[in-house]
C-alpha cells in the first residue's frame, strides 16, 4: 500500500536465492549505475548503496507512490533489465523476502556510514548470521 508521507528513507536489504554469491565483480558497476539513476517519480533522487557478492543495502528516499514491496520488486527488475543491457548472460535470482527498515533523518548519516562499511562487516559475519540478528 502507497504511503502520504514524502520523507521516508528506507534501507532495503535485497539478497540472491539461497544466499548464492552470484553477484560478480564485472557486474558491480552496471548495478551500481542502475541504483544510483533509479527512474522514480519523487523531488530528490537520493541514494546510498552497498553491493556485495550475494546481497544488496540500499538507503533510499522512498517515493509516495510506492510500498516498500513494490519497491523492492521494482529494483529487482531494474537490475536484472541493466545486466542483460550491459550483455551479462545471467541475472541473479532473487529470493522472495527483502529486509527492510525505515531510517529517520537524524540517524540518515549514522546508516549511511554502515552501508559504507558492509565489505568490511562482512568479512566478519556472513549475511545469514546478519539476518539471524535481525530476527529473519
Amino acid at each position: 500500500m502507497p504511503h502520504s508521507h514524502s520523507n521516508i528513507w528506507t534501507h532495503l536489504v535485497l539478497w540472491t536465492k539461497d544466499h548464492a554469491p552470484v553477484i560478480t565483480s564485472e557486474m558491480v558497476g552496471a548495478i551500481k549505475h542502475v541504483l544510483e539513476e533509479l527512474p522514480l517519480d519523487f523531488y530528490e533522487k537520493q541514494t546510498h548503496l552497498s553491493v556485495l557478492p550475494n546481497h544488496i543495502h540500499l538507503l533510499i528516499k522512498l517515493p509516495g507512490n510506492l510500498s516498500v514491496d513494490q519497491l523492492a520488486h521494482f529494483v529487482q527488475q531494474l537490475i536484472c533489465k541493466k545486466l542483460v543491457q550491459e550483455g551479462f548472460a545471467n541475472c541473479p535470482e532473487w529470493d522472495d523476502k527483502y529486509y527492510a527498515h525505515s531510517v529517520s533523518l537524524n540517524r540518515l548519516s549514522t546508516e549511511k556510514s554502515l552501508l559504507d562499511r558492509q565489505e568490511y562487516k562482512h568479512k566478519e559475519i556472513s549475511l545469514e548470521e546478519e539476518l539471524k540478528f535481525l530476527g529473519l
